[in-house]
């Protein structure tokens, strides 16, 4: 990803967070509004900061962390998540918590291009069950939102070296379940504008997430997963 092209999506990440904080209560947006923005402006060029904070929260552990000389301190409170930097702070709800780092995480990450070779975790996904290493799969399109849900798959693919067998066998996946990168295909300008205006639409219009951070969505699709499971065994 080329300079020119992650500073267009930080801009566009900073749009998003403006929205956010646009849709919040008035007395919240006038208490921290000014607070949200410092904070996104000064880390948005640290991906870590924000993959660290959602993992955080996540498991429900509040830390301190260090970054760029700037010691900044997480702490949750019953459904209250505050984050405090320099001599700023602010404290918002869950749901508003997570819009903001989820989509400042979806719209700043590498998309991988069309023809690259991934390797999936065997813990979720096996071919076969006597199959315990990693499947190679060939990324056929990205940005799929099925039918039906409010978010979407970054990837769709097929296993190497046998391709689309069957109709059906394609296989949907998010960017965590990544294990390795072993081939990157193609890019140029016109793969940067694709990717651009997928985030643009689907996050920052659409209001949609990957469904990695949908637990909604995926508890939905993990039940669609098992009555196909049964309907094949039967």
């Amino acid at each position: 990803m080329n300079e020119e092209f992650k500073n267009q999506l930080r801009k566009l990440a900073l749009q998003k967070v403006d929205q956010i904080t646009q849709s919040l209560k008035e007395e919240t947006r006038l208490k921290y509004g000014h607070a949200i923005r410092d904070f996104f402006n000064q880390f948005i060029e640290d991906e870590t900061v924000f993959q660290q904070l959602y993992h955080a929260y996540k498991k429900r552990t509040s830390f301190d962390l260090h970054r760029k000389h700037i010691t900044l301190s997480y702490t949750y409170e019953d459904t209250s998540h505050t984050i405090a930097f320099l001599d700023k702070r602010f404290s918002l709800d869950e749901t508003t918590f997570v819009q903001l780092l989820s989509n400042t995480i979806e719209i700043t990450r590498e998309v991988l291009p069309l023809g690259s070779i991934v390797e999936l975790d065997p813990a979720y996904f096996k071919p076969d069950k006597e199959n315990t290493s990693p499947s190679k799969v060939v990324i056929t399109g990205r940005f799929i939102a099925p039918q039906g849900y409010h978010s979407y798959f970054p990837y769709v693919g097929v296993v190497y070296p046998v391709g689309e067998v069957k109709i059906g066998s394609q296989i949907y996946f998010t960017t965590p379940l990544i294990k390795k990168v072993i081939h990157q295909g193609y890019t140029d300008e016109m793969e940067d504008a694709f990717v651009f205006l997928m985030k643009q639409e689907f996050i920052v219009e659409k209001n949609m997430n990957s469904i990695e951070f949908s637990n909604q969505d995926m508890k939905k699709l993990q039940q669609e997963m098992k009555e196909k499971k049964k309907v094949g065994e039967s």
